[in-house]
């Protein structure tokens, strides 16, 4: 019995130890009080003292089990099973929290690689243009260049000029947006102006379809129309860089409730990878190739960004044809 409750190499252990305490070899002592008491001590630990008491009183001693007795052991079993539970309660939030962890850690090591090629692709588009402007300024102070040549160094330059301005205007307004300190100017608007502005700025007509409609986008809605502007022209432009399809097109879809108003951007691609899909919006990330986009990646994460300030959210929709970005928004 002994064995069986608190383990074969522990009850012969203190067997053992009794019989040498009695001057006997082996495993077997007298049965004394002190040794049914050292044995009630060492079953206590495991099945509880009025368990263990009961147990041997009616083994060793041939006693009858009383009530008192029963309800003793009934309240340990009780006690016993509730402490079991809590174990196995701890157990699964310990779980919980060690997935939960790795779940972090790993995001961590992504974010980790990521960084190291945003820096890396940073200075790249950092140095490109700088490269270019430094070499045709000094191509157009040679005297002996020709004037119909001038223009059109003239008009690189500028051309790096604007795109190195782009890129430093992402980066200040990320800061700035992470950071809380961005000024909304709030004011009632139509949403179809909004994405009829957008659509005429990003310019991606030659690069992708977009289709509308029309009669779901005639709402008022009270938001900042420029820095909303903005997040739907990075949405077409992100639409119309990685849209690999044959026929790239996007749909932009619009819905209502009581509380909120939702545009759906959903293009028919490939979509993202289920490995990249809790990642895009980190500033730090890619879902493709930085060469065959171009620019910094800051798109998504300003879109977050700047929809967080406006009060809403941004999330990307697994499970649909192709790459799909649905924007919430409070209506007031």
């Amino acid at each position: 019995m002994a064995q069986r409750i608190i383990g074969a190499a522990q009850a012969q252990n203190l067997f053992r130890t009794a019989a040498q305490r009695q001057g006997k070899q082996g495993y077997l002592p007298d049965p004394t009080p002190q040794f049914l008491e050292t044995l009630e001590r060492g079953l206590a630990g495991s099945v509880g003292a009025a368990t263990a008491h009961a147990m041997l009183g009616q083994m060793a001693g041939g006693s009858s089990v009383t009530v008192e007795d029963l309800m003793a052991v009934a309240d340990e079993t009780a006690q016993i099973m509730e402490y079991s539970n809590q174990l196995e309660a701890k157990s699964g939030e310990l779980t919980t929290t060690a997935r939960k962890l790795r779940d972090a850690n790993d995001k961590l090591t992504k974010l980790s690689i990521q960084k190291d090629a945003f820096l890396s692709q940073i200075s790249h588009e950092l140095r490109t243009p700088m490269t270019s402007i430094r070499a045709f300024s000094e191509i157009l102070q040679d005297p002996d260049l020709s004037d119909g040549d001038r223009p059109k160094y003239a008009r690189i330059i500028e051309d790096e000029t604007q795109r190195l301005t782009r890129l430093l205007d992402d980066l200040l307004d990320l800061s700035v947006l992470e950071n809380g300190q961005v000024s909304l100017e709030l004011r009632q608007a139509r949403l179809r102006d909004i994405l009829d502005r957008a659509e005429a700025s990003a310019n991606v007509e030659q690069h992708i379809r977009i289709r509308r409609s029309a009669g779901r986008e005639d709402i008022s809605i009270l938001t900042d129309p420029d820095r909303l502007t903005q997040v739907f022209i990075n949405l077409m432009s992100n639409a119309a860089k990685y849209c690999e399809a044959q026929r790239p097109e996007l749909i932009v879809s619009v819905s209502e409730t009581p509380a909120a108003i939702t545009v759906d951007f959903i293009d028919n691609g490939a979509g993202v990878d289920k490995a990249n899909q809790d990642m895009i919006f980190e500033k730090f990330a890619r879902a493709s190739d930085h060469s065959k986009a171009g620019g910094a990646g800051l798109g998504l994460a300003i879109c977050r960004e700047m929809i967080s300030n406006l009060g809403g959210q941004i999330s990307y929709l697994p499970g649909q044809r192709g790459a799909a970005f649905r924007v919430s928004l409070p209506r007031d």
